[in-house]
């Protein structure tokens, strides 16, 4: 599923988003450890015994110099194509925004590429809003 995501954001965004070589056992390495880490999120959406989603989320820490430094964030959210529209990504954020309040964490950011509308329109109908703009040029 994530290679399907990631696929998804090359098609987006050009060639940065290209998987490199031995991608799986980074992005193996990246979930593991996620699993059974007080700071780490890892869900998988699953019907009938057969995954069909996931979410990967950290509670992260700003610089010190800030008052309000602790946060949450949402590295990845998928969903395959046939089970979307069904709640199942509504699910895995509602589980992940109830993991961060359980921890005292009040603030849940994430990045979506500005030209992913679909991501879009789903994150604004889960409450997210558009706060800071990352600007790139290429050089």
């Amino acid at each position: 599923m994530w290679k399907e995501l990631a696929e998804f954001h090359v098609d987006l965004g050009g060639p940065e988003h290209r998987l490199a070589r031995g991608w799986k056992t980074e992005w193996r390495r990246f979930v593991r450890g996620h699993i059974g880490r007080t700071d780490r999120l890892c869900l998988v959406a699953e019907v009938d015994g057969v995954p069909v989603g996931f979410l990967l989320a950290a509670i992260l820490t700003r610089p010190k110099v800030f008052e309000r430094w602790p946060y949450g964030h949402i590295y990845d959210a998928f969903v395959e194509g046939a089970h979307r529209n069904r709640g199942v990504g509504e699910s895995l954020v509602n589980a992940a925004l109830e993991w961060c309040r359980a921890r005292r964490v009040d603030r849940v950011e994430l990045y979506t590429h500005a030209r992913n509308d679909l991501g879009m329109r789903f994150w604004q109908r889960m409450g997210f809003e558009t706060t800071v703009h990352i600007l790139d040029r290429r050089i």
